[in-house]
């Protein structure tokens, strides 16, 4: 889901010097226009996203006015055009040049959430390469660092978190595919990694179940290594460190279900019926 944040509103009228220059068409119809002319025009592409032309429009701007008095406001309406228009490494270069140029604007905050953004959005999918979500995890959680109590740092932390959320799961499906394929040791490693390094994710208590059922699979196979006592571990960490999962509920309703029948196969071995008394044999 994304985030909506605050732009910097487009004007929808033109005067009539711009519309007849921009009836002209081609590049002159640029060339043709001074700096508040221009930014009023690439306004006017925005609103009617054509984006291409208002790109192109702001670009000229830049290049030529670069000292016009809106020239902040422009740099950062060509940001959101490249990001409307997924350009989004194009879009993170724009903004973090924004920074770069003009650290003391009051627009920074904004500009370096959209540098986050950018990069989020360039995080692909968990069964693919995640060099790009570690750029985002890290710019995003520089944002919610340096602008704590701000709505950007707050949406930062949320994009982070989600980061975190997708590395998490990329570590718990590479170890469920060596699980699966009866690689328990590596999908042991997996795991582990899942639980040292994303502790807070949803896939923590999964990874810990994946480890006993790797372990209690290797002490079938192997009795000898003593193994058991690494599904108690892990039985344990979960219990202990995630009450409220839905996966230790499951292991305490399993160890509640074992207890009360090993009561019954206790109370049967010793002769003692429901109600307590012990039987007699008949006869």
């Amino acid at each position: 889901m994304r985030i909506p944040t605050p732009r910097i509103a487009p004007a929808v009228a033109l005067t009539g010097g711009v519309l007849l220059a921009g009836a002209c068409g081609g590049a002159s119809r640029y060339d043709s226009l001074e700096a508040p002319e221009l930014y009023r025009l690439a306004q006017q592409e925005v609103a009617e996203e054509d984006l291409g032309d208002a790109s192109e429009a702001l670009d000229r701007l830049m290049l030529r006015f670069p000292e016009f008095d809106s020239i902040q406001s422009a740099m950062l309406l060509l940001g959101d055009v490249y990001y409307d228009d997924e350009k989004y490494v194009t879009a993170a270069a724009q903004f973090t040049r924004f920074v770069s140029r003009y650290p003391a604007s009051a627009e920074v905050p904004r500009a370096s959430f959209r540098v986050c953004q950018s990069y989020a959005e360039l995080s692909r999918t968990p069964q693919r390469d995640q060099s790009e979500t570690n750029q985002a995890l890290s710019v995003c959680r520089g944002v919610a660092r340096d602008f704590f109590g701000t709505e950007f740092a707050d949406s930062a932390a949320a994009l982070a978190g989600q980061m975190i959320d997708k590395l998490a799961e990329r570590e718990y499906q590479v170890g469920r595919f060596y699980h699966q394929r009866r690689g328990f040791d590596a999908a042991v490693l997996y795991y582990e990694k899942v639980v040292e390094e994303y502790p807070e994710t949803s896939f923590a208590p999964q990874a810990l179940v994946g480890i006993m059922d790797a372990y209690t699979e290797i002490a079938k196979n192997s009795p000898e290594l003593g193994y058991e006592q690494e599904v108690e571990l892990a039985r344990e960490r979960l219990i202990t460190q995630y009450p409220l999962s839905d996966e230790a509920a499951r292991v305490r309703a399993e160890l509640s279900e074992r207890a009360g029948t090993m009561a019954t196969d206790t109370m049967s071995a010793a002769g003692i019926g429901a109600a307590g008394a012990r039987t007699v044999p008949s006869g």
